[in-house]
């Protein structure tokens, strides 16, 4: 399973929200300048946040988003299925497979199953609050930038 680049996106952006809860409303513009994402595709992940209930936009002075509940009660699974669709994990892997298996008969199915059950239990576990203060703060263009300068500074390293 392959998480969408979007996903990701929007997951920093809401770590970037709870992180200046008390600054909330902010708009995409600032979250991607923040962050380093690219602001007309932020926009367009936040519509589809907006849709789930999980951020609404401001209609004060200032304008920007707010979460629309507390982020203490919006879960990481509640993200991944805003962005990614609804059945993240409701199908086998092997879906293109001339079995048609089920769980009852396909081993692997009923493997995939388990661990995906696993996997869509601990995202529901932690919500957005946890998520944010336990990953390190960064910018996606910055770590870029840093894998690019790393790999020159080693080629200067092997040829000097």
């Amino acid at each position: 399973m392959k998480v969408k680049q979007a996903t990701a996106y929007g997951l920093h952006a809401l770590m970037y929200m709870v992180r200046h809860i008390t600054q909330l409303p902010v708009t995409a513009g600032c979250i991607a300048k923040a962050e380093g994402i690219p602001s007309s595709y932020l926009a367009k992940i936040f519509q589809q946040l907006v849709k789930a209930n999980i951020v609404k936009a401001s209609r004060s002075i200032k304008k920007g988003y707010v979460f629309a509940r507390p982020p203490e009660e919006i879960s990481l699974l509640e993200l991944f299925e805003a962005v990614e669709g609804e059945f993240l994990f409701n199908d086998c892997f092997m879906r293109h497979c001339q079995c048609n298996g089920t769980p009852e008969n396909c081993y692997i199915y009923a493997c995939w199953l388990k661990a995906t059950k696993r996997l869509a239990n601990l995202l529901t576990e932690t919500n957005l609050v946890t998520a944010a203060w336990n990953h390190p703060d960064h910018r996606f263009n910055e770590l870029a930038g840093a894998s690019k300068t790393t790999k020159k500074q080693s080629r200067a390293a092997q040829s000097g």
